[in-house]
């Protein structure tokens, strides 16, 4: 089987799910497992090149997201064999690890992948209810939404927004009446090349809790933005920060 995926979260399924020999091609922010980014490029994950993915001759194109809702309506109407999932929630994250599964006939390695993932998850836990903000964009700051609200929740946190809005800008009023103890930036496509000064430094949010005590930091968005089972890894990170 020929696979093109069009977003680093199915690139990691992929791979988890035993498939990486048959991925052929990635977008060029693919970069885990590190033999994905040995993978040829056809582009950005928003923008994908079609023409270059008609070049692989691709058995399945496997995307992601409402952002490429045009990309993927141009290569169903030439007929290209495409499978896009969604997720917004923790719970929409593992409904989209099954459907990939079930789609590229790995349903028994997905249900395994979940099975483990639901195990980790279950082990994770809060001394006690922080609460958190999680940035996923600096200028303007934009609270990061989708499944992380769900996954800070799951371990016994509070979070600023519901789980499963977009990440988007916000009233800072609301956040200072939310007064997160803790503050982690996981800004988009920055890793971990993010300076927390640059929150502890701004005026207008000296009187949160999180700012004046000094609890910012800073986490690879790779961990947390990508719907994948990586976002373990984004939630331990969190935990070990918040209970020390």
């Amino acid at each position: 089987m020929r696979i093109v995926s069009l977003a680093p979260s199915n690139t990691e399924i992929l791979y988890e799910l035993g498939l990486g020999e048959d991925v052929v091609a990635t977008t060029s922010l693919c970069d885990y497992p590190e033999e994905a980014a040995e993978k040829p490029s056809i582009g950005g994950w928003i923008n994908p090149d079609i023409e270059k993915i008609r070049d692989f001759e691709p058995d399945f194109v496997v995307a992601s997201d409402d952002l490429q809702d045009e990309a993927v309506e141009k290569m169903e109407n030439e007929d290209f064999k495409v499978l896009q999932v969604r997720p917004h929630t923790l719970e929409e994250v593992k409904k989209s690890i099954r459907e990939i599964g079930k789609a590229l006939e790995s349903r028994q390695e997905a249900e395994k992948v979940l099975e483990n993932f639901e195990k980790r998850l279950e082990g994770l836990d809060f001394d006690g209810s922080p609460r958190i903000y999680c940035e996923e964009w600096m200028d303007p700051p934009m609270v990061s939404g989708n499944w992380i609200p769900g996954l800070i929740e799951k371990a016994g946190g509070t979070y600023f927004i519901e789980e499963g809005e977009r990440s988007r800008e916000f009233d800072l009023e609301k956040l200072k009446a939310f007064d997160p103890e803790y503050i982690f930036l996981n800004v988009c496509g920055a890793g971990e090349n993010v300076d927390a000064s640059e929150v502890l430094e701004r005026p207008e949010w000296q009187d949160i809790t999180a700012v004046e005590e000094g609890n910012v930091f800073v986490i690879d968005d790779s961990l947390l933005n990508r719907p994948s089972t990586r976002i373990m890894e984004g939630l331990e990170e969190i935990i070990e920060n918040v209970d020390g």
